[in-house]
């Protein structure tokens, strides 16, 4: 399937950072925006098949998702393969060795990969490494750098990178050819200045929510999963969904429009989660808690982008709440809705008694006083 511009993403103003002024937002990624499960299945599928034309075998094969954002793309990119070794990058402190750098446009710069896994017994044939957008490859260059020096096994591995977008241009290309990584892509163009568009568009900082006395969310605890920031064996992963969508299905059954929420980088089993509600024949859309701050349009902002090459802004309503995982850390939800059933998913192993507090005002302000947050514990 191909897909244009328009149909994939809209351009939005970063709030209160000079290194980059815009965001790149998937419609179908389920990340900053409500997506429906099928369409971000089908254009993972989409890109699969690229994938695939493109010269990746299926073979025994390390996929490394990109933090945040992309972490649950790499997951169902993952899905693909018969044998799969799965490993995300982060910006969460984690055990053992581990490989630090950088991603020097992004609002949060640190980012780490666990290789303790890796300089074991793992023999890949090929890397795929997996982000929604590269705009030059510094990262992945970043990365793959150390990751050939730590662990030299990986060396003699066939490498591609594959994305959603791919903006690099023949020099960002020859400098990933150099550690012999090949881009695959669903979009490629360079014709673009982002920045220049949302120049004059005005925005406003989310609204900070505060928090309530009351919680209307109800919280159940659930056993451990596997940790994609520390690598596993992929499988399992659609079982998982089918037993939460058994455990709560006479909830799911009286619902008509149903919403999984995952928490910042905690997006995969949010999205297989909600693609077995979709196949249970309801409405259900997927997204996440975001550490990235973009700029709300302000109101009557629509006649200012009328002068650019902007059909849409995608952000209208944000909300900062407290993050599930660092009580100082801010955390961000885009185009909350209505829903009659709510369905917050995260892996955070003690969650600050602010965040559930901010996130219970929020709910309370759009009236989804049926919210389920599913803690995974050890």
């Amino acid at each position: 399937m191909n897909y244009t511009r328009n149909e994939l993403f809209s351009i939005a103003k970063r709030y209160n950072n000079l290194k980059r002024t815009y965001l790149i937002v998937n419609k179908k990624q389920a990340k900053y925006l409500p997506s429906k499960p099928s369409e971000t299945f089908a254009m993972t599928n989409a890109l699969a098949q690229k994938m695939w034309k493109a010269g990746v075998k299926d073979e025994n094969t390390l996929v490394i998702g990109f933090a945040e954002t992309a972490t649950a793309l790499g997951r169902l990119i993952a899905g693909h393969f018969s044998q799969a070794f799965y490993l995300t990058t982060t910006r969460e402190e984690i055990t053992g060795k581990c490989i630090e750098f950088k991603e020097e446009h992004s609002y949060v710069v640190e980012q780490r990969i666990a290789i303790e896994a890796l300089s074991k017994s793992h023999s890949f044939s090929q890397v795929v490494f997996v982000d929604d957008e590269f705009t030059t490859g510094r990262t992945l260059r970043n990365l793959a750098k150390e990751l050939l020096k730590e662990v030299p096994s990986l060396r003699n591995s066939k490498k591609f990178a594959v994305t959603i977008i791919d903006r690099t241009n023949e020099e960002n290309k020859a400098n990933l050819k150099e550690l012999g990584i090949e881009i695959v892509s669903l979009l490629s163009f360079t014709d673009d200045n982002f920045e220049e568009q949302v120049k004059d568009i005005e925005i406003t900082e989310p609204e900070k929510v505060p928090e309530v006395t009351k919680e209307i969310i109800t919280v159940e605890h659930l056993g451990n999963i596997p940790n994609a920031r520390l690598g596993y064996s992929c499988g399992g992963i659609d079982t998982l969904a089918q037993n939460l969508l058994e455990r709560y299905k006479n909830q799911i059954q009286q619902a008509n429009n149903i919403l999984v929420l995952g928490t910042e980088e905690f997006m995969a089993v949010p999205i297989y989660f909600a693609r077995e509600i979709e196949k249970f024949g309801k409405s259900v859309v997927c997204h996440a808690t975001a550490r990235s701050p973009i700029g709300v349009l302000k109101p009557d902002g629509d006649e200012l982008i009328k002068g650019t090459s902007i059909t849409e802004y995608p952000v209208k309503e944000g909300y900062k709440l407290v993050s599930f995982y660092q009580k100082e850390r801010s955390t961000y939800l885009y185009s909350m809705n209505h829903y009659d059933l709510v369905f917050v998913l995260t892996d955070s192993k003690e969650i600050p008694k602010g965040a559930i507090k901010t996130l219970s005002s929020l709910m309370s302000i759009y009236k989804n006083y049926n919210t389920k947050l599913i803690q995974f514990t050890d």
